[in-house]
């Protein structure tokens, strides 16, 4: 939606500065199932990887789609990028390598043809495929298998590899552990390839770890090596057990590790269908002790907050490490910690405060006083001729590599509301940040990086454009009267509703405010067909009409008879309009409502195929019978 957001930030010093806001390229991916209802709350993840011949990183966005099938996801950064967007049983390749022509919508429907079909033979659950898309260096994991198969769609023509891996493996490279080595795969226009994986028989271990007066160790980390190399961890339970299911055949050791013990190793061989047992004794380790203080500049301690603990495994790597918290009475906190180089982060509220030290085995490392600083204030007004109901901003920490859509844990630092005159104010650390807008019934959130200094004062300001209106009335055909209780869908470019309401008693509806954009109306009424108007344009301050009037409708209703058996993602579509569109049910049964009378084509697919097709009449107020009749 062109238009969406005019950003300017205020720096307020003893004088205004103005700066250019970016907004990154967000992108919305929608999720569709072959019958055209949305994939609400189903789990997706999106993987981009950079664009050959770029190099660089592999970044992964998780989470649940929405009440719209739909979640978001930021590019990285400017660089050319490919994403791979997928849920359970179904992948989708978009290239993202020219910026400047990434459509921000990306509709990813389970009925279009697939590139690539792959399928797998025995227990799915203890499988993972990996995919490297020719000329990349990278493999990205894709989804789970469902009912057996994976759907690849759209992926460019080469020849690829792809490789079926324990379940375990979250990322392949080539001393990982696969059932088999990878296999090469060619894709090419127009046409479907079928790659099929069998799962071997696998061997599990399991067994205790426990210290040397033989008590439980929770927690403990156990890491499968493979050729000198990690291969996946896992921790033991609050009994010190532990299970590592689904491994190939082989030789492995086994290393474990735990908080106050010394690291311990063993050589395990394991073979398929049996389980083999290794209870492991660890012994007690020296740790090194930290002490400090938390404290306000105006020396008074924070009654609530939290000190997070990250070591540093490398110059650019941190891993979280546990939370420690201070006294209230005086703000003291002391704790352990095996040796090594950590960075202490006291926050309460949305002040917060890093010190970094080193831990030695033994000694204790006094942290000294943890200050808090002054904090900043950022104040805002959000400009709109939309009602702010219900609109928020948020604050989060944002580091180089960090995603403000996707924050980390404990990077959230606030989120206040914003007036009905658009006016909000927050406290910020002198950090880094992104102040994000979260305007309701928007679905593409606007932010601003800002690193405010102690005790200064920033004065951020969003500008919403001009709304339009859509507006009209519903008439029956056969009698021209208005129709009243009318249900009135407004649709986006995507395809996805965003917004209904009901006739009144002369038959009118409204659409009020609306961004300015290109939509489509869908009006229905009980017993009539159903009407549709598209390329409906609306600009800013503009009030577009639109009537309806509709007629009696029909009725198809069908069954599709296969010798096989097999009607599994089978769908059929109206004159290849997917409002007009029906799944085929285990039974082999579809049914299409509310159809406008007349000659219309009436086509079966499978995975996106057209296997058939039948013209129908359909009559007002009555129902046409359809049988296919398929190998």
């Amino acid at each position: 939606m062109k238009g969406f957001c005019v950003v300017i930030l205020v720096l307020t010093f003893n004088l205004t500065v103005l700066a250019q806001a970016s907004n990154p390229l967000l992108l919305r991916f929608i999720f569709v199932s072959e019958g055209g209802t949305p994939l609400a709350g189903v789990q997706a993840q999106i993987d981009f990887f950079p664009a050959p011949p770029s190099q660089g990183y592999h970044s992964t966005t998780k989470g649940f789609t929405d009440a719209q099938g739909q979640i978001f996801a930021t590019l990285p950064d400017s660089r050319p990028w490919w994403v791979i967007a997928g849920v359970d049983g179904a992948a989708f390749f978009f290239d993202a390598s020219k910026p400047n022509k990434i459509q921000p919508t990306v509709k990813c429907w389970m009925g279009s043809k697939p590139s690539l079909v792959c399928s797998v033979e025995g227990d799915a659950t203890k499988a993972s495929v990996f995919l490297k898309l020719s000329p990349s260096s990278f493999w990205v994991r894709l989804p789970p298998f469902k009912d057996n198969q994976i759907l690849l769609f759209n992926l460019p023509s080469g020849e690829h590899q792809i490789v079926l891996a324990p379940a375990f493996v979250l990322a392949y490279w080539r001393n990982a552990i696969s059932f088999q080595p990878p296999v090469k795969v060619t894709i090419r226009e127009s046409e479907r390839a079928f790659v099929n994986f069998v799962v071997p028989a696998t061997g599990s271990i399991s067994g205790r770890i426990v210290s040397t007066d033989n008590r439980p160790i929770p927690n403990a980390t156990l890491t499968l090596m493979q050729d000198e190399v990690g291969q996946f961890t896992i921790s033991s339970d609050p009994k010190g057990q532990f299970v590592m299911d689904g491994l190939p055949e082989g030789e492995y050791r086994l290393l474990v590790t735990a908080n106050d013990f010394e690291p311990a190793q063993r050589v395990v061989k394991v073979k398929p269908k049996e389980i083999t047992t290794v209870n492991i004794v660890l012994k007690p380790q020296e740790v090194g002790f930290i002490r400090g203080r938390v404290v306000g500049v105006d020396g008074k301690v924070p009654k609530d907050g939290r000190i997070l603990v990250e070591r540093h495994l490398s110059p650019t790597a941190r891993q979280y490490s546990g939370v420690i918290l201070w006294r209230p009475e005086d703000g003291k906190f002391e704790g352990k910690l095996p040796p090594g180089n950590y960075s202490l982060i006291a926050q309460s509220g949305s002040r917060r405060v890093s010190k970094q030290i080193r831990v030695i085995a033994g000694q204790i490392t006094d942290a000294g006083e943890l200050v808090f600083p002054l904090p900043a204030i950022v104040e805002g007004f959000v400009k709109s001729r939309v009602p702010l109901t219900n609109t928020r901003v948020r604050v989060v920490v944002s580091r180089e590599s960090d995603d403000p859509f996707q924050p980390q844990w404990g990077s959230v630092l606030s989120e206040v509301p914003v007036s009905p005159d658009g006016k909000f104010q927050v406290e910020v650390p002198p950090e880094p940040l992104a102040i994000l807008l979260l305007p309701f019934g928007m679905n593409k959130p606007v932010w601003h990086h800002v690193h405010a200094k102690t005790g200064q004062k920033l004065t951020v300001q969003f500008e919403l454009p001009a709304t339009g209106a859509i507006e009209g009335q519903v008439f029956q055909a056969d009698n021209s009267r208005p129709i009243v209780g009318a249900l009135v869908y407004l649709i986006d470019e995507t395809g996805m509703t965003i917004a209904q309401t009901t006739t009144n008693r002369l038959g009118i509806y409204r659409f009020e405010p609306i961004l300015p954009g290109t939509y489509s109306l869908r009006c229905q009424a009980q017993s009539l067909a159903i009407g549709f108007r598209h390329n409906v344009v609306v600009a800013e301050g503009a009030i577009v009409p639109v009537d309806f009037v509709l007629s009696v409708g029909g009725r198809v209703v069908g069954q599709v008879k296969s010798k096989s058996k097999q009607t599994s993602r089978m769908y059929v579509m109206l004159n290849a309009d997917a409002n007009f569109m029906s799944q085929v049910d285990i039974n082999g049964r579809f049914t299409i409502d509310n159809i406008v009378p007349g000659r219309h084509i009436l086509m079966l697919f499978r995975l996106g195929d057209q296997i058939a097709a039948k013209e129908v009449v359909v009559k007002s107020g009555e129902t046409t019978e359809v049988i296919f009749e398929i190998p």
